[in-house]
């Protein structure tokens, strides 16, 4: 066989064979984006006015969408739709039912209730009508000091982080006792003032256990599961944990607010 028909058979071969990996690539599903999430929008500026702030700490989502913040220093939380559009606020200070002194945590049940800790709990519809309250200041059942963190199951319990207390307390949706856990040390399923707490779709309790600078994860009950994290910026490792959430398939998300981060986990 003569070079020129050797050399034509070969560029004929590279071609097929570039067509074949054409085809098979457009054929293939499209490979997941594993890039960055994308910054979507922003709302909000300094100052007293719907939709501004002073110091907003809590913030919650309902099922709709609806964004809830605890706006602290104006002493009301203020209710936007999913792109900032400012809906309806309630609140000023005061110790009334339905007046706040530094809103601190909130929480949004099922059926779109409102639950706000501010050295009690008090209970809003979605539109800011005050339903109930419970708690005052002390150490027994029922009673905190400086509550922070405010999450709810699927059943309507309600867990509160009693930061001073160095407990979480768990309640009916209408406030009555259930049950609680902790104390003050750096043992499992002790704390050093829990701050934030949510809860995942099985139930579970995280908690973020601020000056230990971890997290722990208890049963419904408060039985200990297990417990990450220590002093330090590596992954991993917290500097003052404050905030904590569980998404739809359990991962977990933590506001590292010493180390200024959030971290991702998985749910194991």
């Amino acid at each position: 066989m003569g070079g020129n028909n050797i050399k034509k058979i070969i560029v004929i071969s590279v071609v097929l064979c570039m067509a074949l990996i054409s085809c098979k690539k457009a054929s293939s599903p499209t490979v997941p984006d594993n890039s960055p999430v994308a910054f979507v929008t922003k709302w909000g500026s300094q100052g007293s006015e719907d939709g501004q702030f002073n110091s907003p700490h809590g913030v919650a989502v309902d099922s709709a969408g609806n964004v809830y913040v605890a706006d602290s220093s104006n002493n009301r939380i203020q209710k936007f739709t999913s792109s900032g559009v400012f809906i309806t606020k309630w609140g000023s200070y005061g110790n009334a039912d339905g007046q706040f002194s530094y809103p601190y945590g909130v929480a949004v049940d099922s059926a779109g209730n409102v639950y706000v800790s501010n050295r009690r709990i008090q209970k809003f519809t979605s539109s800011g009508v005050f339903i109930t309250k419970w708690g005052s200041d002390g150490n027994a059942d029922g009673q905190f000091v400086y509550p922070d963190g405010v999450a709810v199951d699927s059943a309507g319990n309600v867990y509160v982080a009693d930061s001073s207390n160095n407990r979480i307390q768990k309640f009916t949706s209408s406030g009555v006792f259930i049950t609680k856990w902790g104390s003050y040390g750096n043992a499992d399923g002790q704390f050093s003032y829990p701050y934030g707490v949510a809860v995942d779709s099985a139930g579970n309790v995280y908690v973020a256990d601020y000056n230990n600078d971890r997290i722990q994860k208890f049963t419904s009950s408060g039985v200990f599961i297990t417990k990450w994290g220590s002093y330090g910026n590596a992954d991993g490792q917290f500097n003052s944990p404050r905030g904590v959430a569980v998404d739809s398939a359990g991962n977990v998300y933590v506001a590292d607010s010493g180390n200024n981060r959030v971290q991702k986990f998985a749910p194991q």
